[in-house]
């Protein structure tokens, strides 16, 4: 090691030709990088320590050496297990401070690594930071693998930081990339749809859920029958959710900051409201707490927030602890308007007549849908098997 050092002093000195000192320390750069190496791993991250404070304070003239060694230090710090220390050398790397042109591809996935390392070692906060280095070169990158690893890792910080939809979003569009990992593919699906299941209600996660319920291989997964019956806006009971708990990860099972609801209770909820608020034009607070299992003021809260971020349409009374459903309620106005009509028809035409015809064509929409559904479900729930069949062909 005294040896390696005294080298590496003597490269450094000023009187040196660059190009001699250069070529010396990339020699042993390459020396202390190879793992067959006789020296030890203490040896050699030692020396590479020791080489890399000596040329930090003249970046410019030893631009690439201190690159290769940082990159060299971080292999010797992966193999053992430190992961945040590894990130951190590779952090350091400055590609756009560099006055040479370096490849797009080779920076993207000294990026990507670094995210990567941060995940491993469970630093959220660092980890989007440097993914915000990677999303600036992901448009110029054209190896898909290694745009897979991007996204898998963007989808994974948002999984973290319970951004579920954006998670479901973009494991979904990894599992659509062409994967030939069947079992990978099968794994990364799985991800989307836990990670759907606990996004928040709302036509959003309704589109997200229904792309992944289409796919051929959603059906073979363990939590499908979850996924099935949120995309037919079925309610979904308390002890229905066992099964599908025991297969989150630990961050998914953390508790609201009542320190009692998990997000998984919240999210099914927030769903059972959904679905309420197509079948029913009101209902009291009294009576939708008990459905969802909680308080009148909880359940009159849950539904003010949805209402607040858009994901459901309707207003509420408090005096009378009631809330009434746009959009069941649009429907009931559409039936009065058409019915009115027809009571009235040998008189003569309204003054504003595209309107009725207008309505007299929601009309029939409605009951279209309404006669579709029915159908569908009283298929499912005869002919259970032939369903499958036809959802399967129609993939």
């Amino acid at each position: 090691c005294r040896m390696l050092t005294n080298i590496i002093d003597a490269c450094v000195e000023e009187q040196v030709a660059q190009t001699i000192s250069t070529a010396v320390l990339g020699e042993v750069i390459t020396l202390m990088s190879e793992s067959a190496s006789e020296l030890s791993q203490d040896v050699r991250q030692t020396a590479l320590n020791h080489l890399l404070s000596k040329v930090q304070q003249r970046t410019s003239t030893f631009e690439s050496a201190i690159i290769e060694t940082r990159q060299a230090l971080a292999r010797i710090l992966i193999s053992d297990e430190k992961w945040e220390e590894a990130a951190r050398q590779l952090q350091g790397i400055r590609f756009e401070q560099s006055q040479r042109s370096y490849n797009t591809k080779q920076m993207f996935e000294v990026y990507v690594k670094t995210v990567e390392l941060f995940l491993q070692a469970d630093q959220l906060e660092q980890a989007a930071q440097a993914q915000g280095r990677a999303a600036a070169l992901v448009a110029y990158v054209t190896d898909i693998e290694l745009v897979n690893r991007y996204r898998l890792v963007q989808a994974r910080i948002n999984d973290l930081s319970q951004k579920y939809i954006d998670a479901a979003a973009a494991y979904h569009t990894i599992s659509q990339s062409g994967l030939k990992d069947a079992t990978k593919q099968s794994e990364i699906l799985e991800r989307a749809v836990k990670c759907a299941v606990l996004a928040s209600a709302g036509p959003q996660k309704m589109r997200v859920m229904t792309g992944l319920q289409r796919e051929k291989m959603a059906s073979s997964l363990r939590c499908f029958g979850l996924l099935e019956k949120m995309v037919l806006k079925r309610l979904i009971k308390p002890d229905e959710l066992q099964q599908f708990s025991e297969q989150l990860e630990d961050h998914q099972r953390s508790l609201l900051t009542d320190g009692k609801t998990t997000m998984l209770d919240h999210a099914v909820r927030e769903h059972n409201i959904f679905v309420l608020s197509s079948l029913y034009t009101n209902i009291k607070f009294e009576n939708l707490g008990r459905t969802l299992g909680v308080d009148a003021e909880d359940a009159e809260l849950m539904c003010a927030r949805m209402i607040a971020e858009n994901r459901m349409k309707g207003r509420i009374d408090q005096i009378d602890g009631v809330i009434t459903f746009e959009g069941a309620r649009e429907v009931k106005e559409v039936s009065a308007a058409i019915f009115l009509k027809s009571q009235t028809a040998a008189q003569p035409p309204p003054m504003h007549f595209r309107e009725s015809v207008a309505a007299r064509w929601d009309e029939r929409i409605v009951k279209l849908c309404t006669a579709v559904e029915e159908s569908v479900d009283l298929l499912i729930e005869r002919q259970p098997i032939y369903t499958k069949m036809l959802f399967r062909s129609a993939n």
